[in-house]
């Protein structure tokens, strides 16, 4: 299991300040989203590497079942290579019998960027597919899912029984803290706050390899220390 931070918890820092961060807090891993001005752009993968952090993922705002031609324009700018997942969203009807055949053909040229079918992970999202639709699509098209905690709260009553039913699926979380019993209002919280919900649902996925940290909060050092605590105490 590798730990890390997301770039959106630091958009600010250059990719080898963000590794050496990573790294000074007990993490071997970050999660990159693309096209958004985060200062690891300029450097692109290669920091990341030579520091011996794992990129976790590339995220990029590319949305399966969108039928508009220029649908994949992120990810074609996006520094995406054979070996490193790129993230993308769902959209709800990415499966329906009218887009379920754009959507291959999405997952299809993701994959040849990334190796493998199987390294494009479908973040959970509010507003994008649900877990019954992530799991059809994973059967059609052999995506696998990167489980973000808020968003798997805000599409679905019951975030545990949703992750076990997905728990095969999924190799990587992005984890913050909120406010559980209100998860579309809440704003993001120090970890500590939401622990014993976040650590109950990363326990129901026995394929995880990495956990990141991603918030708004400005806690995300204390929030990967914790994070480190669940599988190195």
């Amino acid at each position: 299991m590798l730990t890390g931070l997301s770039s959106g918890s630091a958009p600010q820092l250059s990719g080898a300040e963000l590794a050496e961060l990573v790294r000074r807090h007990g993490g071997r891993a970050v999660d990159l989203r693309f096209g958004k001005g985060h200062c690891w752009e300029a450097g692109g993968l290669a920091p990341f590497s030579e520091a011996g952090v794992d990129v976790a993922f590339v995220g990029v705002s590319v949305v399966l079942g969108d039928p508009k031609e220029d649908a994949l324009d992120m990810a074609l700018e996006a520094p995406l290579c054979a070996g490193v997942p790129v993230k993308v969203f769902a959209a709800p009807d990415c499966t329906a019998p009218d887009r379920l055949a754009v959507t291959r053909r999405q997952v299809a040229a993701l994959a040849k960027r990334v190796g493998d079918a199987s390294n494009v992970l479908v973040e959970t999202h509010e507003g994008g597919a649900s877990p019954q639709t992530l799991a059809v699509l994973h059967a059609e098209t052999g995506v696998r899912l990167l489980l973000d905690t808020l968003g798997l709260a805000r599409i679905t009553a019951d975030p545990l029984a949703a992750a076990r039913l997905l728990c095969t699926l999924v190799p990587a979380a992005q984890v913050k803290g909120f406010d559980w019993e209100s998860p579309h209002d809440t704003r993001h919280l120090p970890l500590a706050e939401a622990a014993g919900p976040t650590q109950a649902l990363l326990a129901a996925l026995p394929q995880l390899a990495y956990v990141t940290v991603e918030t708004r909060a400005g806690s995300h050092t204390e929030d990967l220390s914790l994070v480190n605590t669940w599988w190195h105490s």
